[in-house]
Protein backbone atom coordinates (compact mmCIF):
# COMPACT_ATOMS: atom_id res chain seq x y z
CA UNK A 1 0.00 0.00 0.00
CA UNK A 2 1.63 3.25 -1.01
CA UNK A 3 1.98 6.61 0.94
CA UNK A 4 -0.46 9.54 0.13
CA UNK A 5 1.22 12.60 -1.53
CA UNK A 6 2.72 14.95 0.51
CA UNK A 7 1.63 17.03 3.38
CA UNK A 8 2.64 20.56 4.44
CA UNK A 9 4.91 20.81 7.55
CA UNK A 10 3.73 21.31 10.69
CA UNK A 11 4.71 23.32 13.97
CA UNK A 12 6.60 21.36 16.83
CA UNK A 13 8.56 23.22 19.79
CA UNK A 14 9.55 26.44 20.12
CA UNK A 15 12.74 26.93 21.76
CA UNK A 16 14.66 29.51 19.77
CA UNK A 17 18.34 28.54 20.57
CA UNK A 18 20.17 31.39 22.36
CA UNK A 19 23.63 32.39 23.11
CA UNK A 20 25.12 31.48 26.24
CA UNK A 21 25.83 33.86 29.17
CA UNK A 22 29.11 34.35 30.29
CA UNK A 23 30.58 36.63 32.46
CA UNK A 24 33.10 37.33 30.23
CA UNK A 25 33.06 37.76 26.30
CA UNK A 26 35.83 36.74 24.31
CA UNK A 27 36.72 40.21 22.02
CA UNK A 28 36.17 37.25 18.52
CA UNK A 29 32.70 36.64 19.87
CA UNK A 30 30.46 36.87 17.26
CA UNK A 31 27.25 38.93 17.71
CA UNK A 32 23.89 37.20 17.29
CA UNK A 33 23.35 38.44 13.66
CA UNK A 34 26.91 37.46 12.53
CA UNK A 35 26.52 33.43 13.90
CA UNK A 36 22.79 33.20 12.72
CA UNK A 37 22.11 33.85 8.72
CA UNK A 38 18.44 33.27 7.11
CA UNK A 39 17.36 31.50 4.04
CA UNK A 40 14.50 30.68 2.58
CA UNK A 41 12.80 27.77 3.79
CA UNK A 42 11.77 26.20 0.48
CA UNK A 43 15.43 26.48 -0.84
CA UNK A 44 16.64 24.54 2.43
CA UNK A 45 14.38 21.50 2.16
CA UNK A 46 15.16 21.10 -1.28
CA UNK A 47 18.85 21.36 -0.86
CA UNK A 48 18.21 18.75 1.91
CA UNK A 49 16.36 16.97 -0.37
CA UNK A 50 19.14 17.14 -3.11
CA UNK A 51 21.35 15.82 -1.22
CA UNK A 52 19.25 12.53 -0.15
CA UNK A 53 18.72 12.15 -3.57
CA UNK A 54 22.22 12.13 -4.02
CA UNK A 55 23.02 9.45 -1.34
CA UNK A 56 20.29 6.78 -3.50
CA UNK A 57 16.94 8.17 -1.94
CA UNK A 58 14.02 8.49 -4.16
CA UNK A 59 12.51 11.73 -5.24
CA UNK A 60 8.75 11.47 -3.60
CA UNK A 61 11.06 9.66 0.47
CA UNK A 62 14.08 12.23 -0.26
CA UNK A 63 11.29 15.22 -0.05
CA UNK A 64 9.37 14.01 2.73
CA UNK A 65 12.48 12.89 5.08
CA UNK A 66 13.58 16.62 3.97
CA UNK A 67 10.21 17.69 5.67
CA UNK A 68 10.82 16.13 8.94
CA UNK A 69 14.51 16.86 8.79
CA UNK A 70 14.42 20.54 8.67
CA UNK A 71 11.19 21.05 10.74
CA UNK A 72 13.36 21.68 13.63
CA UNK A 73 14.92 24.35 12.02
CA UNK A 74 11.06 25.89 11.26
CA UNK A 75 9.68 25.22 14.47
CA UNK A 76 12.71 26.92 16.62
CA UNK A 77 14.45 23.50 17.72
CA UNK A 78 17.66 23.99 15.38
CA UNK A 79 19.38 21.61 17.50
CA UNK A 80 17.48 18.74 16.21
CA UNK A 81 16.91 20.16 12.82
CA UNK A 82 19.07 19.70 10.06
CA UNK A 83 22.01 20.01 11.83
CA UNK A 84 21.49 16.17 12.27
CA UNK A 85 21.73 15.55 8.73
CA UNK A 86 25.68 15.75 9.30
CA UNK A 87 26.06 14.52 12.75
CA UNK A 88 23.33 11.59 12.13
CA UNK A 89 21.87 10.73 8.89
CA UNK A 90 24.17 10.68 6.52
CA UNK A 91 26.45 9.13 8.92
CA UNK A 92 24.31 6.31 8.86
CA UNK A 93 23.49 5.69 5.23
CA UNK A 94 27.42 5.54 4.70
CA UNK A 95 27.63 2.58 7.04
CA UNK A 96 24.47 0.98 6.06
CA UNK A 97 22.45 1.44 9.03
CA UNK A 98 19.99 2.58 6.85
CA UNK A 99 18.51 1.62 3.81
CA UNK A 100 17.51 4.30 1.49
CA UNK A 101 15.06 2.01 -0.99
CA UNK A 102 14.04 -0.43 1.68
CA UNK A 103 10.62 -1.86 0.87
CA UNK A 104 7.95 -1.88 3.84
CA UNK A 105 7.33 -5.38 4.46
CA UNK A 106 3.32 -6.03 5.64
CA UNK A 107 3.40 -8.33 8.55
CA UNK A 108 -0.33 -8.32 9.32
CA UNK A 109 -3.43 -5.78 7.95
CA UNK A 110 -6.78 -6.21 9.72
CA UNK A 111 -8.12 -3.39 8.10
CA UNK A 112 -8.11 -0.71 10.55
CA UNK A 113 -4.74 -1.85 11.68
CA UNK A 114 -1.73 -3.18 10.56
CA UNK A 115 2.04 -3.98 11.68
CA UNK A 116 4.94 -3.21 9.59
CA UNK A 117 8.73 -3.80 9.13
CA UNK A 118 10.37 -1.00 7.13
CA UNK A 119 13.24 -2.84 6.94
CA UNK A 120 15.80 -0.32 7.94
CA UNK A 121 14.34 2.59 5.96
CA UNK A 122 15.21 5.69 7.28
CA UNK A 123 12.68 6.71 9.88
CA UNK A 124 12.69 10.03 8.02
CA UNK A 125 10.52 8.86 5.66
CA UNK A 126 8.96 5.83 7.11
CA UNK A 127 7.49 7.11 10.26
CA UNK A 128 5.51 9.78 8.22
CA UNK A 129 4.70 7.22 5.80
CA UNK A 130 3.18 5.31 8.28
CA UNK A 131 1.02 8.05 9.54
CA UNK A 132 -0.20 8.60 6.17
CA UNK A 133 -1.24 4.95 5.91
CA UNK A 134 -2.80 5.29 9.47
CA UNK A 135 -4.72 8.55 7.71
CA UNK A 136 -5.99 6.54 5.02
CA UNK A 137 -7.21 3.86 7.54
CA UNK A 138 -8.95 6.33 9.53
CA UNK A 139 -10.72 7.87 6.80
CA UNK A 140 -12.43 4.10 6.20
CA UNK A 141 -12.80 2.41 10.33
CA UNK A 142 -12.35 6.48 12.29
CA UNK A 143 -9.48 4.95 13.33
CA UNK A 144 -5.94 3.80 11.77
CA UNK A 145 -3.38 2.16 13.65
CA UNK A 146 0.33 1.46 12.48
CA UNK A 147 2.00 -0.81 14.62
CA UNK A 148 5.86 -1.03 13.03
CA UNK A 149 9.60 -1.27 13.49
CA UNK A 150 12.82 -1.90 11.30
CA UNK A 151 13.15 1.81 11.16
CA UNK A 152 16.34 4.46 11.58
CA UNK A 153 16.44 7.50 13.30
CA UNK A 154 13.24 9.18 12.97
CA UNK A 155 13.93 12.73 14.92
CA UNK A 156 10.96 14.34 16.89
CA UNK A 157 7.54 12.28 16.57
CA UNK A 158 5.41 15.70 17.15
CA UNK A 159 6.36 16.41 13.39
CA UNK A 160 4.54 13.06 12.42
CA UNK A 161 1.28 13.20 14.63
CA UNK A 162 0.52 16.75 13.02
CA UNK A 163 0.69 14.76 9.69
CA UNK A 164 -2.47 13.98 10.31
CA UNK A 165 -3.87 17.70 10.91
CA UNK A 166 -4.62 19.01 7.49
CA UNK A 167 -7.29 15.83 6.84
CA UNK A 168 -9.02 17.20 10.27
CA UNK A 169 -7.66 14.19 12.30
CA UNK A 170 -6.10 13.80 15.75
CA UNK A 171 -2.27 12.39 15.45
CA UNK A 172 -0.30 10.16 17.88
CA UNK A 173 2.97 8.83 17.89
CA UNK A 174 5.45 6.75 20.21
CA UNK A 175 7.89 5.09 20.34
CA UNK A 176 10.29 2.69 22.44
CA UNK A 177 13.04 -0.18 21.89
CA UNK A 178 16.98 0.73 22.22
CA UNK A 179 18.04 0.88 26.27
CA UNK A 180 18.41 4.61 26.32
CA UNK A 181 16.70 5.99 23.63
CA UNK A 182 14.09 7.39 25.66
CA UNK A 183 10.47 7.29 25.16
CA UNK A 184 9.23 10.01 22.50
CA UNK A 185 5.65 10.93 22.84
CA UNK A 186 3.90 13.25 20.11
CA UNK A 187 0.17 14.39 19.75
CA UNK A 188 -1.06 16.50 17.38
CA UNK A 189 -4.80 17.92 17.55
CA UNK A 190 -6.86 20.17 15.63
CA UNK A 191 -7.80 22.96 17.82
CA UNK A 192 -10.68 24.76 16.14
CA UNK A 193 -10.34 29.00 15.58
CA UNK A 194 -6.29 28.61 17.56
CA UNK A 195 -3.77 27.47 16.43
CA UNK A 196 -3.08 23.47 16.38
CA UNK A 197 -2.59 21.56 19.62
CA UNK A 198 1.01 19.64 18.86
CA UNK A 199 2.91 18.07 21.51
CA UNK A 200 6.08 16.70 21.69
CA UNK A 201 7.78 15.39 24.87
CA UNK A 202 10.61 12.82 25.66
CA UNK A 203 9.31 10.81 28.78
CA UNK A 204 13.07 9.86 29.20
CA UNK A 205 14.65 6.66 30.77
CA UNK A 206 12.43 5.82 33.37
CA UNK A 207 15.62 4.68 35.69
CA UNK A 208 16.76 8.39 35.66
CA UNK A 209 12.75 9.61 35.81
CA UNK A 210 10.74 7.41 38.26
CA UNK A 211 7.70 9.96 38.21
CA UNK A 212 7.43 8.53 34.53
CA UNK A 213 7.77 5.23 35.38
CA UNK A 214 3.96 4.57 34.69
CA UNK A 215 4.00 6.86 31.23
CA UNK A 216 7.38 4.99 29.62
CA UNK A 217 5.98 1.35 30.44
CA UNK A 218 2.86 2.77 28.91
CA UNK A 219 5.14 3.65 25.68
CA UNK A 220 6.86 0.22 26.14
CA UNK A 221 4.12 -1.55 25.84
CA UNK A 222 2.20 0.23 22.87
CA UNK A 223 5.74 0.92 20.69
CA UNK A 224 7.71 -1.82 21.90
CA UNK A 225 5.59 -4.84 22.51
CA UNK A 226 3.13 -4.64 20.06
CA UNK A 227 5.48 -4.13 17.43
CA UNK A 228 7.92 -7.05 18.82
CA UNK A 229 11.15 -5.10 18.90
CA UNK A 230 11.80 -7.25 21.87
CA UNK A 231 12.44 -10.06 19.50
CA UNK A 232 15.16 -7.67 17.02
CA UNK A 233 18.36 -6.36 18.31
CA UNK A 234 19.17 -2.87 17.99
CA UNK A 235 15.61 -1.97 16.62
CA UNK A 236 13.01 0.82 17.63
CA UNK A 237 9.24 0.31 17.68
CA UNK A 238 6.49 2.61 17.17
CA UNK A 239 2.67 3.25 17.27
CA UNK A 240 1.66 5.40 14.20
CA UNK A 241 -2.67 6.59 15.05
CA UNK A 242 -4.59 8.39 13.44
CA UNK A 243 -8.14 9.43 14.44
CA UNK A 244 -11.51 11.06 12.26
CA UNK A 245 -13.07 12.35 14.90
CA UNK A 246 -15.97 13.39 12.90
CA UNK A 247 -16.66 9.95 12.56
CA UNK A 248 -18.04 9.74 15.65
CA UNK A 249 -19.45 13.45 15.92
CA UNK A 250 -20.54 16.66 13.96
CA UNK A 251 -17.79 18.51 12.54
CA UNK A 252 -19.50 21.59 13.59
CA UNK A 253 -19.71 20.14 17.39
CA UNK A 254 -15.80 19.00 17.36
CA UNK A 255 -14.96 22.71 15.76
CA UNK A 256 -16.71 24.64 18.73
CA UNK A 257 -15.68 21.82 21.52
CA UNK A 258 -12.39 22.04 20.48
CA UNK A 259 -12.05 25.95 20.13
CA UNK A 260 -13.46 26.29 23.52
CA UNK A 261 -10.94 23.97 24.91
CA UNK A 262 -7.79 25.57 23.57
CA UNK A 263 -9.53 29.23 23.77
CA UNK A 264 -10.35 28.44 27.68
CA UNK A 265 -6.24 27.57 27.99
CA UNK A 266 -5.33 30.76 26.87
CA UNK A 267 -4.85 34.15 29.36
CA UNK A 268 -1.70 35.86 30.80
CA UNK A 269 0.69 34.99 34.36
CA UNK A 270 2.72 37.33 36.12
CA UNK A 271 3.19 39.49 33.00
CA UNK A 272 3.77 36.34 30.66
CA UNK A 273 1.45 35.30 27.76
CA UNK A 274 0.25 31.34 28.74
CA UNK A 275 -0.49 29.33 25.78
CA UNK A 276 -0.28 25.33 24.55
CA UNK A 277 2.30 23.79 22.77
CA UNK A 278 1.57 24.46 19.27
CA UNK A 279 1.11 28.19 19.43
CA UNK A 280 4.68 29.61 19.26
CA UNK A 281 5.60 27.40 17.14
CA UNK A 282 3.05 27.94 14.55
CA UNK A 283 4.23 32.13 15.21
CA UNK A 284 7.74 30.81 14.65
CA UNK A 285 6.78 28.74 11.28
CA UNK A 286 5.24 32.29 9.78
CA UNK A 287 8.37 34.03 10.59
CA UNK A 288 10.55 31.74 8.97
CA UNK A 289 8.26 31.10 5.97
CA UNK A 290 7.73 35.29 5.40
CA UNK A 291 11.73 35.97 6.85
CA UNK A 292 13.58 33.08 5.78
CA UNK A 293 15.00 29.97 8.42
CA UNK A 294 17.93 30.77 10.70
CA UNK A 295 21.35 28.80 10.11
CA UNK A 296 24.52 28.90 12.13
CA UNK A 297 27.06 29.90 10.40
CA UNK A 298 28.96 26.53 10.43
CA UNK A 299 25.84 24.82 9.48
CA UNK A 300 25.09 27.16 6.43
CA UNK A 301 28.98 26.16 5.59
CA UNK A 302 28.38 22.61 6.02
CA UNK A 303 25.28 23.02 3.65
CA UNK A 304 26.78 25.34 0.98
CA UNK A 305 29.94 22.96 0.44
CA UNK A 306 27.41 19.73 0.06
CA UNK A 307 25.63 22.00 -2.65
CA UNK A 308 28.89 23.11 -4.26
CA UNK A 309 30.06 19.15 -4.17
CA UNK A 310 26.54 18.54 -6.44
CA UNK A 311 27.05 21.48 -8.54
CA UNK A 312 24.57 23.05 -7.19
CA UNK A 313 24.43 26.74 -6.06
CA UNK A 314 24.45 28.33 -2.64
CA UNK A 315 21.45 28.98 -1.08
CA UNK A 316 20.43 32.50 -1.01
CA UNK A 317 20.97 35.06 2.10
CA UNK A 318 17.52 36.41 3.22
CA UNK A 319 18.28 39.66 5.56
Amino acid sequence: MGSLDEVPLRPRSLRPARPAATQEVPEDTPIPEQVWQRVPADELVTLVSSILVAHDFADDRARMAAEALCHGDLTGSPDTGVVELLRIHLPALENGEVAPRAEPLMIADRGAAALIDYRRATGLWAVGDAMDRAVTRAGRFGVGLISMRGVGPFGRVGHYAARALPHGMIGLVMAAGEVGAGHPLGMAAPAGAYPEFVLDVDLGDASRNPQFAGFALLVDVLAGVLSGVADHENDTGLLVLAIAPTTLRSADGFYRAASALFGSMLGWEGGKPIRYPGWREAQYLEQCRALGVPLSAPVRRQLDSLALGLGLPPMTSMG
